[in-house]
């Protein structure tokens, strides 16, 4: 059977949707498909390599799940459908929008035209103004994974698995569903289990009401989740597919200003059951697109080069601090310059930052069990207010003083470009290391710098280090 939702005209030559981009209509991740920002081990506007999840504490205690029942409803009823599907065809547009100039790169509009059929065959072709497209074709038998950017037009080719769900375990085909933030979604509809892929690290889910979203009314489903809170508007009539989903991203911290992002991604030109051309899901190399072995070894080798083409210290090392008075929490000031003969640590953060939930308290811990060996630690939260941080540390208590950049003045000064980003200072009042991001080997590497500093070492070149050109 066609569905109603299909719309004449849609489909070109090459069996592809042509591109009709609905103004009004990203994204966990950010930039090109291939920069995974807001994944990656530090929250700003360059990706640092991404990190293992922390292990909870086993003394936590998993928060309580709450599903609405009539919320429950939806999901199970979207679930049997999509199920019961055999094959389907969508177009979902995602569109993202800064509050700043300074992250204007991250904003635009991402296309992916996906098409599906059971057991293993899969298209999902991306396309839009963030910086490279890509192609994932499964055509049953073969797996094709297709990147293109601005300097490089290269794909893999391996083995088909053997379902939906384990095609869906490709990295790089998680990292293109991910761009736009429908991967929630869109990864759910190809699940074996549907609700539960859907459902899966969901605390709380509700309904908002009815709403009309294109003409057809829908249910509003507000969720609260562990990886990131959302909105999924959900038809009523007898084809329940989703509509809109709306996911909660966030800030970034770039240039020295705190940015809001947020994205909304509109699901549109359903077709169920549909004739698949052979084309449909075919994979045809253009001139000049080379095969290689893995794609993963060339985007490492980039990331690599990338790396090496890098200054080894950042552009505040070796150089004095500048005075500045902050506020604490608690009414307190605090300026590191005056904390004479000490060893100052500084670790810029914000509650909206998933990394730095990670890394802070690890590095406030260390610098408390060094307390007592003339180390001071001030956890500098980056633009918010002080109602805002004492709600945080209620809910995640972190043993650690907090002082307040407010105005951001602070975090030029340090040149700070990403969160988490630590500084250690020395006794002598100049910056002995910089730290962005989150990484497994933290703690070590800060207690082995902060022991060479106690026994009178140095990390850095005294004034031996020119500032960078380029962004961190």
């Amino acid at each position: 059977m066609e569905s109603r939702r299909a719309e004449k005209g849609d489909m070109g030559m090459t069996g592809f949707p042509t591109k009709r981009i609905d103004h009004g209509a990203r994204l966990w991740l950010l930039g090109g498909w291939a920069a995974a920002v807001l994944l990656s081990a530090g929250c700003g506007g360059t990706a640092s390599p991404p990190v293992a999840r922390p292990v909870v504490p086993a003394a936590i205690e998993a928060p309580p799940v709450s599903i609405a029942s009539e919320a429950r409803e939806v999901i199970d009823r979207m679930a049997t459908f999509f199920g019961a599907t055999k094959s389907f065809s969508l177009r979902q547009v995602s569109t993202t929008t800064v509050s700043d100039e300074a992250a204007k790169k991250f904003a635009g509009e991402m296309e992916h035209v996906v098409r599906v059929e059971r057991p293993n065959r899969l298209a999902v072709v991306l396309t839009g103004d963030q910086p490279g497209s890509g192609t994932v074709i499964s055509d049953g038998q073969s797996l094709v994974i297709h990147q293109k950017q601005k300097d490089a037009d290269r794909y893999e080719s391996s083995p088909a698995p053997a379902t939906l769900s384990q095609v869906v375990d490709n990295p790089h085909l998680r990292t293109m569903l991910g761009v736009g933030g429908a991967d929630v979604v869109t990864k759910a509809l190809l699940a074996e289990d549907p609700a539960a892929a859907l459902l899966e690290g969901v605390q709380e889910l509700s309904v908002a009401g009815p709403e009309e979203i294109d003409g057809s009314v829908c249910t509003h489903l507000v969720a609260r989740s562990e990886s990131g809170n959302w909105d999924l508007w959900v038809a009523t009539g007898d084809e329940p597919v989703p509509m809109k989903f709306v996911p909660t991203i966030g800030q970034l911290f770039v240039g020295g200003r705190t940015v809001d992002l947020s994205s909304t991604v509109i699901f549109d030109q359903w077709r169920f059951d549909p004739d698949f051309e052979p084309a449909d899901f075919a994979f045809v190399p253009r001139e000049g697109c080379e095969k290689v072995d893995s794609l993963s070894d060339f985007a490492n080798q980039a990331q690599r080069e990338r790396l090496a083409a890098r200054p080894a210290l950042h552009s505040t090392v070796g150089f004095p601090i500048t005075p500045l008075s902050l506020v604490g929490v608690d009414g307190s000031r605090f300026d590191a310059s005056m904390q004479q003969n000490k060893i100052v640590v500084l670790d810029f953060w914000a509650s909206w930052c998933g990394p730095c939930r990670a890394s802070l308290p690890v590095v406030a811990q260390v610098c408390k069990e060094y307390a007592d060996k003339g180390i001071v630690f001030r956890a500098v939260n980056l633009k918010e207010d002080a109602e805002t941080i004492r709600a945080f540390l209620q809910e995640e208590p972190i043993d650690a003083p907090v002082v307040m950049d407010t105005d951001g003045a602070a975090a030029m000064a340090y040149r700070v470009e990403a969160i988490p980003h630590t500084v250690i200072i020395g006794r002598d009042g100049s910056v002995e290391a910089v730290h962005v991001g989150a990484s497994e080997g933290m703690e070590a590497k800060l207690r082995q710098q902060l022991d060479a500093l106690l026994e009178g070492k140095s990390l850095a070149p005294k004034g031996g280090n020119s500032p960078r050109a380029e962004p961190i």
